[in-house]
């Protein structure tokens, strides 16, 4: 029969303002039968949504540090005075809770325990189609797909390649592609602004030869605000770069029909 043994118990927290005392927790740490027990979040949404930030790689770097350093300080057992100055010792944008006293029989058990009571994993939003299968079945939808060709990918000076799933002719050549405007502004900015640099270099060297333009559907633009959309729509057309969205796509659609017939 196993009998239950005096432990102790911190959680891992991390704060991307530590001066503003705000933390959230990522992961928990048990220390029981002379060992260490250490669950940490997978991934850093929790902390990524309360601070509004994109932590990476950095959230695996921070766990590998707390990791080494718990098993160099406790390597060789532990008391809780030696945890206490542990903990007091911790600074920064991660740091440990005060240790609590737990009652211990399985330590892997209950360190999954404590994680699921309280820290837990966030839940990821489910992923819905890609832009690319969103703007075929729009196609598909409204008759044009067979209209449509699959292009080679077109190789511009630099070393620059272009490859997207749709073309047609209108007198020139349109090289559709779609961009996701899901999330936070700048990085929706940040996804459309290759398409810009990627749509005038194709015009510029283009132009002396078989004109070719680049189109782009954007996905997701009625989650943003429309002065957005239309600050999007506006640098688009100064890079020569054709823009719909994808929740009115009826004038890209048009063009398509009417111009395979003349070009067909």
């Amino acid at each position: 029969m196993i009998r239950e043994s005096q432990g102790y118990f911190s959680l891992v927290q991390y704060s991307e303002f530590p001066e503003r005392a705000e933390f959230v927790n990522i992961g928990v740490i048990v220390f029981a039968h002379a060992s260490v027990f250490v669950k940490f979040s997978h991934r850093p949404r929790r902390a990524e949504q309360a601070f509004k930030i994109h932590l990476g790689n950095h959230f695996q770097h921070l766990k590998e540090s707390m990791e080494d350093r718990l098993r160099h300080e406790f390597g060789n057992g532990w008391d809780r005075e030696k945890i206490e100055k542990f903990i007091a010792l911790r600074s920064g944008k991660v740091r440990l809770s005060p240790v609590r006293s737990v009652l211990v029989k399985d330590p892997e058990q209950l360190v999954s325990e404590l994680f699921e009571k309280l820290v837990g994993e966030v839940p990821s939003s489910p992923r819905g189609p890609r832009p690319s299968t969103k703007l075929a079945q729009a196609f598909r939808s409204n008759g044009v797909e067979d209209f449509l060709v699959k292009p080679d990918p077109v190789h511009l000076s630099g070393g620059l390649k272009i490859e997207v799933p749709f073309a047609y002719q209108n007198g020139a050549f349109n090289l559709i592609d779609t961009v996701s405007l899901a999330g936070d502004p700048d990085k929706a900015l940040n996804r459309a602004s290759p398409h810009m640099i990627e749509g005038e270099l194709l015009y510029q060297e283009t132009a002396l030869g078989r004109a070719a333009r680049l189109v782009v559907v954007g996905d997701d633009a009625q989650a943003q605000d429309a002065e957005f959309v239309n600050m999007i729509a506006e640098q688009m057309d100064r890079h020569h770069v054709r823009f719909y969205t994808l929740d009115e796509i009826e004038p890209l659609v048009r063009d398509i029909r009417q111009n395979y017939v003349l070009h067909r």
